[in-house]
């Protein structure tokens, strides 16, 4: 489906020079020999990690076996020979900190806990998505806030600050602000990462909009770990249509390219619908986001709740499969050892299970609920309530609606 012909009328090309828009500060793809090394060193780190949580060897070959079970069941066995490098840490995932960060080991123990529980410590939660504000500029076509946006605020700034709070009570490896679009409450943003950073990874979730190089060189200045500029076609008219402002493409690739020039762990996200799922157009994507440089892209499907509520937008098994090869291609074959990783949710879900409804990750909706996930709009409990323990147990026994528990 596309927006109205009267909105795409009204958008219009512009006369912008989008190829000198470009970072000089790329991330590296590093393979061969150098991520060889990098593997060994992660591997004695994860061996050390099982040892130190479950400390006999029943339990250290249970959760071995665990991880070769989904292994089998993800890749048929099949290694990641890639890597992104970033101001000195190398990534395998998005979400995963480096083994160098002091995160690391309490995110391995939670995902270890996960497979097979052990009484270790560990944090709870590996990613949590905040939504701080309820504007936006924007009119997306697959907004999954849509009917919140640009409505009076709920949450203030030490609302936030107790939320994160409450994250971090129980371990949150990652924390991303999202919306509406959050680059609209940057200072606040800024403050609460300068106050939390030591316990969580910060990342910013945008569309460009204010993403200006003042703005990211404050957020980087104050701990922000990570970006994730939303990116819906590789033609700028055709994602100007689809996001509902003319120029918008112009600031997302200007926000991807100060991310970068900050040093910043930078993905793009991209809404891909069914007129998008062929090889050819994720091609030509996957070539522009090696051109901007970024080290990640990620990939979402379409569902029908927000601006998409009702609509038949829903990928089908055959657009499935073709995302599906792609990500095989683009994650182990060797034509394509350069351009960036991909992350795409659904086809993990799709063999092990969901990692939300409080598994791994929840989403906090611009009222500061807990939710399954940014597109399961069932409110489970409010994260500024002293039981969010409570909610957030409940939500785990209840479940996903869509897919199975992750296996574990």
């Amino acid at each position: 489906m596309s927006v109205e012909p009267t909105a795409q009328k009204a958008i219009q090309p512009l006369d912008v020079d989008y190829d000198a828009i470009r970072s000089s500060s790329p991330h590296r793809m590093v393979h061969g020999t150098e991520a060889w090394l990098i593997r060994l060193r992660q591997q004695a780190i994860n061996v050390w990690t099982a040892v130190q949580a479950y400390r006999t060897p029943s339990g250290i070959r249970a959760v071995i076996a665990r991880l070769k079970e989904h292994r089998a069941l993800v890749t048929g066995g099949n290694r990641v020979k890639k890597l992104v490098r970033v101001a000195g840490r190398s990534h395998w995932r998005l979400f995963i900190p480096a083994n160098t960060s002091p995160l690391h080991v309490p995110f391995l123990k939670g995902e270890l806990n996960r497979l097979v529980p052990h009484n270790s410590g560990g944090h709870e939660l590996a990613v949590v998505f905040l939504s701080v504000t309820k504007k936006c500029p924007l009119k997306c076509e697959h907004c999954f806030e849509w009917d919140n946006l640009n409505q009076k605020e709920v949450i203030g700034p030490e609302d936030i600050n107790r939320m994160i709070e409450n994250l971090q009570s129980i371990g949150a490896t990652n924390i991303a602000f999202t919306g509406g679009e959050p680059m609209v409450r940057t200072r606040e943003m800024a403050e609460s990462i300068r106050r939390y950073k030591s316990k969580s990874q910060f990342w910013i979730l945008t569309s460009g909009f204010n993403f200006s190089a003042t703005n990211a060189a404050e957020l980087r200045s104050a701990g922000a770990h990570g970006v994730v500029v939303s990116i819906d076609h590789h033609d700028a008219l055709l994602h100007d249509q689809f996001r509902g402002v003319q120029g918008s493409f112009r600031d997302a690739i200007t926000a991807v390219k100060h991310a970068l020039d900050e040093g910043f762990l930078t993905a793009i996200s991209t809404c891909v619908t069914r007129e998008n799922a062929t090889r050819e157009y994720i091609d030509a994507f996957m070539e522009m986001a090696k051109s901007l440089g970024v080290g990640f892209v990620q990939w979402i499907e379409p569902k029908a709740v927000g601006h998409y509520a009702m609509k038949d937008v829903l990928l089908m098994p055959q657009h499935q499969a073709v995302l599906e090869q792609a990500l095989l291609d683009y994650t182990y074959a060797e034509a394509y050892k350069d351009h960036p990783l991909v992350v795409y949710h659904e086809y993990y879900q799709r063999k092990l299970g969901c990692f939300a409804a409080g598994n791994k990750m929840v989403y906090v909706d611009t009222d500061g609920d807990l939710m399954s996930c940014p597109f399961c709009h069932r409110k489970g409990g409010s994260l500024l309530s002293d039981d969010f323990r409570q909610s957030l147990e409940g939500m785990r026994t209840a479940g996903c609606t869509d897919f199975p528990s992750v296996i574990g």
